[in-house]
């Protein structure tokens, strides 16, 4: 005859087991739900995604104004997009060794249309010359019923507009052996992304023949005003003599110029913004 105490006991000690199996499922679940959302072998890269390449911040800027039934009206200078839509922010940096090195942001109220002949005096008198431009937009070809992701083509535009500066500048003169100083102007819309401008960068140092010793520079400018999915890029010799001259003529002096649609832009120092708002 059994005893009750350890049948009881045998029954609890089941139940228990039984507990336990029915438990492992849930947390072998959670665990495969972690695992699918981390991945340590995924690149990190700041290459925007393949699937639309016209997204981003121009969308988000027409979405995030939506706001809860009854709730109080968006301020979108609260969140600082009013501000990224009013700015033109620019990444300043240099390239050594053939490696890009971005150094510095800077924001502006605005940019400044030129007067291009006007420019082009400042220039000659500063000792600077527009050695090429060029211009690219940002396409994606879709591999269509192969489904390989190898058969992605996808083409970014400061890449596009590099390979165009560099075709440009086979047609045009050599660049001098005095050349000392070199700048490359990118000027992009609200997508422009640094890690495309930085390979751009390496295309036109490999593309170009500069003297040894050249120091070379970069601006990278991202405004609202231009289209998200195009990017410009003009590369100056510069002489670096602003001689006295002062706001946007000491930046144009300084071979910072920009060029986009047959138009020439800058920046001056008088519109740098330090707003919170």
């Amino acid at each position: 005859e059994r005893n009750p105490i350890n049948q009881q006991s045998t029954q609890h000690q089941t139940n228990t087991n039984t507990m336990a199996f029915t438990r492992i499922p849930i947390v072998a679940i959670a665990l495969a739900f972690q695992a699918s959302s981390f991945s340590p072998t995924t690149p990190c890269s700041n290459i925007r995604s393949t699937t639309s390449s016209i997204s981003g911040s121009s969308k988000l800027f027409s979405i995030i104004k939506g706001e809860a039934f009854g709730s109080e009206p968006f301020d979108e200078n609260e969140g600082g997009v009013g501000l990224a839509k009013r700015s033109a922010i620019k990444i300043v940096g240099v390239i050594n060794k053939g490696k890009g090195d971005a150094q510095d942001l800077v924001r502006y109220e605005k940019m400044q249309q030129l007067d291009m002949s006007a420019a082009k005096s400042i220039m000659d008198s500063a000792d600077c010359q527009l050695l090429c431009s060029g211009a690219g937009k940002e396409t994606y070809q879709d591999p269509g019923s192969s489904g390989r992701y190898q058969d992605k083509v996808i083409v970014l535009a400061p890449v596009a507009a590099a390979k165009a500066a560099v075709a440009s500048m086979a047609s045009a003169a050599t660049i001098g052996e005095d050349t000392k100083s070199v700048v490359f102007n990118f000027l992009g819309g609200d997508e422009l992304i640094i890690g495309e401008v930085l390979e751009a960068c390496d295309l036109l140092v490999s593309g170009l023949d500069f003297p040894a010793k050249t120091k070379i520079q970069f601006n990278s400018m991202s405004s609202t005003d231009n289209p998200a999915d195009s990017c410009s890029v003009a590369v100056v010799a510069s002489g670096g003599k602003a001689g006295g001259l002062e706001g946007a003529d000491e930046s144009v002096a300084r071979g910072e110029l920009y060029v986009y649609d047959g138009k020439w832009f800058t920046v001056a120092e008088a519109d740098i913004t330090t707003a919170a708002k």
